[in-house]
């Protein structure tokens, strides 16, 4: 997926051009100066000193080296006329353009690639006024473009020529542009007027030896480059196009607007979107369908000209190549496999596969072996600490275990302290009270047993009462701490079972009180000492069994009865029971933080445990599901691959090895934490083996895929274009049923009317067996009157129109001599006219020259009237010169009056000789009215002479109809009737030879009238313009009179004050003299000098002035001389061309006759033919009818493959759905 490169590239401006030019190009940007918006980014913008290789190194190198490799490439230039674009893609001798540099680099890149073999074709083609030529071979006109599935769009009737070299190539070039279509116009000297396509075709293929040829895959590549330049888009008010030019145009300009539509269509997505993009309205973009927006690599090559006159123009190319920057191509490589070779390649695949399966397992075994050692011995190491940190973790509880149950002994001691102080005060009162006492044990008395005091007998209440009398006094809490840490575990709770702890405790536990009655009343003790031993005996009793409420209650119950008991000791038991207090809470705490860290690591341990349990399960049920798919992979593999199953039969029987020997693993190491952690790791390596495998059968699954993809993409254009044709032949079928129904139809009738007619014979036979003689009568007469009119009537009315036709020849020679007197004389007429005009112009110059001389001269006497007042001695020459002056102008006028009486004789006499043309031309009108006259009179007698021949020539084949059914007797008759025949269509071809003539004299007549009618306008037209000349010269004569008449005026008023200032000069002279005697002789002398310098000066400037006007004058006369030269050179170039007019003319005539011969004698070709076209559509029936068969056979073959791609198609999805499978798994 690449979208298509655009560059620019500039074409130099003159230097007056480049300051005025609105664009600005800054690095790969191009912008207008004067809009802001209108700025454009490409891929590569060319300046003006860019030279063309730098072009072609951009991308078109590139293209080229990818079709070596298999792809097509597409390059063209586009831009308005006169941009460079031919310059871009030919060049020239000093700088190759883009086509011989592309042909070059290719045969290079050939070169290099030596283990394929390549075969090169070319083509030339050119699209003039939308029709496909053959630049190879100019014959080849107006080709038609086809599209097929095997080769696209091609085409037909192109020549590809096979090449082997650059050289080669340039030759065929240079023959193909001899003939393209180029013309001149406005802009360009030498303007393409066509579109040209350059195409080379490649195909290549490995080289294969004989060893090596079951290893190569037959596969073909076929890529083709398209080097294209395009006819530039043009305005017709720039090139100044007309006629053939102007149609040349219209066609560029069409086309190349398609190809902007299309472009649009492409860039917009509306291709993507189903909408419709049109190629098919242009032959350029249907044959470039497939590099706009298709499988090709395209370049465009946006040529324009950066100057003001072209903004415009420049503007839309550019948009044009923006819009190109969004098209996006999907090129591949075209590969041509067959059955063959697809085989061959599968088979490769598959033993790289197991290659690469040998390989992987080789290489991973080791590695895996390795994996699973360090993990088993690291699974040992952990297995190992974890017992020694229970072993710690169990001694340190049996030794807070200990410790708790000798506090337990002690609190036991003390409470049974308490209890004998209890039993003292009892009997000390028991002697007082007289009341009885009794004693139970409740259930859990048998629990507890007396060591120091001696066990209860089984006996009466009296005997029980009597021993506790008998008991002295209790031993010392002394002593019975000494006892208690001599033998400090004698009594101590087993670790088995807490009850049987209970059962060797010396004194009863607190709970057998909860069973004495107490009748007496208890000593008076303060309320608040009860409740202070309350509470310290709830503190001290409440943590020996927290978690039972029997407990509380029971020492509730029995701390009265201690409290009325306490004597003096009670203090001191109640310091040390705070101690140990202190002691049990901080056991406990310990005993607490050490439960919670067991119960911590303990529920990590499960935690572990059942995680390990889920990822193992996971793992396995993953394992499983892998095998299960790579099962179905490969089964489906092996149903569209025989060759696959060995593959997939090996790969599974690993793949279930592996999974036993984890399953065996697995149930070795399932009943320890570390084993599952190692096993674990090691799943994860094979997981991670079986993913790099997985993911190669997904790779091998996608290439399957998108080859099965391309197949299923072709059989689909297969598919459509064999539903096309069935359609087409189911249509044809229906229309050939139709035609068939109606030709039995036919057939029916016909036999009715042969039914009828037998009938109609059977009856009419003995009637035409009548009739038989009087029929050979009538065949006599009918013959002798043939034979009349053949001889006698025919023969007279060739003569009579041979005749007539010379008549005509003669008429028509004499108007054609008329017509080219009168042309010559309307040519004189215009050169007379032109010379007319040129003259008025010579004398409108002249008159302002004298106009300017006047005022020059009115000036000059009012410089000399001032100076005369000074200098009255130099007046006599200036004098003299005004004279000459004024003889010059004289003979000057007396010219000008000579050449207007010319002028004016050569108007009369033109007025003349045009009144003598109208007068020929009136003639030559009514003369050919009296031909045209003429000619429909033998035109009627002509029709009525070929009406007879028709009405004769029905009669005869209604004769010869009846001959044929009669007996062979008659063939003599058939015969003579064929000669007649014969003789008749000689006739009649003559007649036609004869009207075609006489056609082809009517439109040489119309055209002469034509012509005549435009001579009679530019008749009139000459005589408004003579009498509009005849008005310019009575201006200019009147002009001239008045300016005569000024002059003389002038003349002699300069000549009176001469007259009178020579006198005043005079008398001022003589005056002077008088005084200049007086005066100094020196000083006069020098302002007479100076004096004298300046006359000298101005008859200088005087005389420079009449040189001028001389050399003027001869200037006029040599331009006169040069125009005569060419009007009489114009005349002789008319005769000449009239007389290759009337050559071209008396040709024409010839060629007309000889074309209607050839009709005559094509005419009776095609007669001749027709049996043999008969029989061409017999054989192309039979030719359609195996047509449909192989069509039937083909349908047949196609729904096989249609099946059968639908069978691939869906092993296609099931694998890429187990694939998908197969990455979630492994993810």
């Amino acid at each position: 997926m690449e979208r298509i490169h655009v560059a620019v590239r500039s074409r130099p401006l003159p230097p007056e051009d480049v300051r005025s030019s609105p664009w600005r190009i800054s690095g790969n940007a191009i912008a207008h100066s004067a809009q802001s918006s209108t700025r454009f980014e490409f891929d590569r913008i060319f300046g003006e000193e860019c030279r063309t290789a730098e072009v072609y190194e951009t991308r078109t190198k590139q293209i080229v080296d990818s079709v070596v490799r298999g792809f097509n490439g597409t390059v063209f230039a586009y831009g308005q006329t006169n941009s460079g674009k031919t310059f871009t893609m030919r060049g020239s001798a000093n700088e190759p353009g883009i086509i011989p540099l592309a042909v070059h680099d290719l045969f290079q890149r050939i070169q290099e690639h030596m283990d394929r073999e390549f075969l090169v074709r070319m083509s030339y083609m050119e699209i003039y006024n939308e029709d496909i030529n053959d630049l190879l071979v100019p014959e080849h006109r107006k080709l038609q473009i086809h599209e097929s599935i095997e080769k696209g769009i091609f085409v037909a009737g192109l020549k590809e020529e096979i090449v082997t070299c650059a050289e080669q190539v340039m030759d065929f070039m240079s023959f193909g542009e001899s003939h393209r279509h180029i013309g001149e116009t406005n802009m360009n000297l030498y303007s393409s007027r066509s579109h040209t396509i350059f195409r080379m075709v490649i195909e290549s293929r490995e080289k294969s030896d004989d060893n090596e040829a079951e290893d190569s895959c037959d596969a073909v590549r076929v890529s083709v480059l398209n080097l294209v330049d395009l006819a530039g888009s043009e305005r017709a008010a720039k090139t100044g196009a007309e006629g053939v030019r102007l149609k040349e145009g219209s066609h560029i300009n069409k086309s190349l607007m398609t190809l902007g539509t299309v472009i649009k269509k492409l860039s917009e997505g509306i291709e993507g979107q189903g909408g419709h993009v049109p190629y098919r309205d242009s032959k350029l973009t249907r044959i470039l369908q497939p590099a706009l927006g298709g499988n090709s690599n395209t370049a465009i090559i946006c040529n324009i000209t950066l100057a003001q006159v072209h903004a415009d123009e420049t503007k839309s190319s550019l948009q044009f190549a923006s819009r190109a920057l969004r098209v996006t191509n999907y090129a591949c490589v075209n590969e041509i496999l067959t059955d063959a070779a697809l085989l061959k390649r599968q088979r490769k695949e598959i033993e790289e596969l197991r290659a690469k399966l040998r390989k992987s397992q080789s290489d991973h075994w080791e590695e895996e072996i390795l994996n699973l050692r360090n993990t088993l011995l690291q699974s040992e190491l952990e297995k190992e600490r974890i017992a020694l940190e229970l072993e710690e973790e169990k001694k340190a509880k049996e030794q807070r275990d200990r410790c708790l149950i000798q506090q337990a002994k002690k609190i036991e001691n003390l409470s049974s302290l308490v209890l004998n102080s209890d039993r003292d005060d009892r009997s000390a009162a028991f002697s007082k009270n007289k009341r009885r006492v009794t004693w139970c044990s409740g259930p859990n008395a048998k629990q507890f047993g007396v060591e120091d005091l001696g066990t209860v007998q089984e006996g009466s209440t009296s005997s029980t009462i009597r021993n506790r009398r008998d008991m002295g006094m209790p031993p010392l809490f002394e002593e019975l701490m000494k006892e208690s840490n001599d033998e400090p575990c004698a009594n101590a709770y087993s670790s088995g079972d807490m009850s049987k702890d209970s059962e060797d405790v010396s004194l009863p536990d607190s709970h057998a009180l909860l069973h004495v009655t107490n009748r007496r009343k208890p000593n008076a003790v303060k309320k608040s000492d009860q409740e202070q031993f309350l509470g310290r005996a709830g503190e001290l009793l409440i943590p020996q069994d927290p978690c039972d409420g029997n407990d509380a209650l029971h020492h509730k119950n029995t701390v009265p009865c201690v409290v009325s008991s306490l004597s003096a000791r009670e203090s001191e038991a109640i310091l040390v029971i705070k101690q140990l207090q202190d002691q049990i809470k901080l056991l406990e705490a310990e005993k607490s933080s050490i439960q919670t860290n067991l119960d911590a690591v303990l529920e990590l341990a499960t935690q572990q445990k059942v995680s390990f349990n889920e990822e193992y399960e996971d793992i396995a049920l993953a394992a499983e599901e892998q095998t299960k798919v790579a099962n179905e992979n490969l089964s489906t593999l092996s149903a569209t691959v025989k060759s696959k199953q060995e593959l997939a039969y090996e790969f599974l029987s690993n793949l279930l090895m592996e999974t036993q020997g984890i399953n065996v693993e697995l149930d070795q190491w399932r009943n320890s934490v570390d084993s599952a952690l190692s096993f674990i790791d090691e799943l994860c390596q094979n997981l991670c083996i079986m993913a790099q495998g997985i993911r190669e059968v997904k790779h091998s699954a996608h290439e399957d895929s998108a080859r099965s993809g391309s197949v299923i993409r072709d059989y689909e254009k297969l598919s459509t274009c064999l539903m096309d044709k069935v359609c087409k032949l189911e249509l044809e079928k229906k229309l050939l049923e139709e035609q068939s129904q109606d030709q039995r139809n036919e057939i029916y009738k016909l036999k009715a009317n042969l039914e009828s007619c037998e009938k109609a014979i059977d009856d009419c036979t003995l009637q035409h067996e009548m009739e038989k003689d009087a029929i050979l009568l009538e065949h006599l007469n009918l013959q002798k009157e043939v034979s009349i009119l053949s001889s006698s009537s025919l023969m007279k009315e060739k003569e009579s129109i041979r005749k007539e036709l010379d008549r005509t020849k003669t008429k028509l020679r004499e108007t054609e001599n008329k017509l080219k007197n009168s042309i010559q004389e309307k040519i004189k007429l215009q050169s007379e006219k032109a010379e007319a005009h040129k003259e008025i112009k010579k004398l409108q110059s002249q008159r302002t020259l004298l106009e300017r001389d006047l005022r020059k001269r009115d000036s000059a006497t009012v410089d000399k009237r001032h100076e005369l007042n000074s200098m009255p001695q130099e007046l006599s020459g200036a004098f003299e010169h005004m004279q000459e002056d004024y003889q010059n102008l004289e003979m000057h006028a007396f010219d000008m009056d000579a050449e207007i009486s010319s002028l004016q004789e050569a108007l009369v006499t033109s007025i003349a000789e045009k009144d003598e043309a109208l007068s020929k031309v009136e003639l030559m009108t009514s003369e050919l009215e009296d031909l045209a006259n003429k000619l429909n009179s033998t035109e009627s007698e002509r029709n009525s002479f070929s009406n007879e021949i028709a009405l004769l020539t029905k009669k005869l084949d209604a004769s010869e109809s009846t001959l044929k059914s009669l007996e062979t007797s008659l063939n003599s008759v058939s015969r003579e009737k064929e000669v007649l025949g014969m003789q008749f269509t000689d006739a009649l071809l003559d007649m036609e030879s004869e009207r075609s003539i006489w056609t082809a004299k009517e439109k040489e007549y119309l055209e002469a009238n034509h012509r005549l009618n435009i001579c009679l306008d530019e008749n009139h037209k000459l005589s408004e313009d003579l009498i509009k000349v005849r008005q310019e010269l009575g201006c200019c004569r009147e002009q001239c009179k008045t300016l005569e008449d000024k002059l003389a005026l002038s003349v002699e008023s300069d000549m009176n004050e001469k007259g009178m200032k020579c006198s005043g000069a005079c008398k001022e002279s003589s005056q002077i003299v008088e005084k200049g005697r007086t005066i100094s002789g020196a000083a006069c002398e020098n302002e007479l000098h100076k004096q004298l310098l300046m006359i000298t000066e101005e008859r200088n400037c005087l005389l420079s002035e009449t040189q001028q006007l001389r050399l003027l004058v001869a200037e006029a006369e040599v331009l006169k001389e040069n125009c005569d030269r060419k009007l009489i050179h114009a005349k002789d170039t008319i005769d000449e061309l009239n007389s290759r007019i009337s050559v071209m003319e008396v040709n024409m005539k010839n060629d007309a006759a000889a074309n209607n011969k050839e009709k005559t004698k094509l005419r009776m070709e095609i007669r001749c033919l027709r049996p043999q076209l008969d029989a061409h559509r017999g054989r192309l029936k039979e030719a359609m009818d195996e047509m449909k068969t192989m069509d039937a056979k083909y349908q047949e073959a196609s729904t096989m493959l249609k099946r059968e791609l639908s069978q691939n198609a869906r092993e296609v999805l099931r694998l890429r759905g187990m694939l998908k499978e197969l990455q979630s798994a492994s993810n």
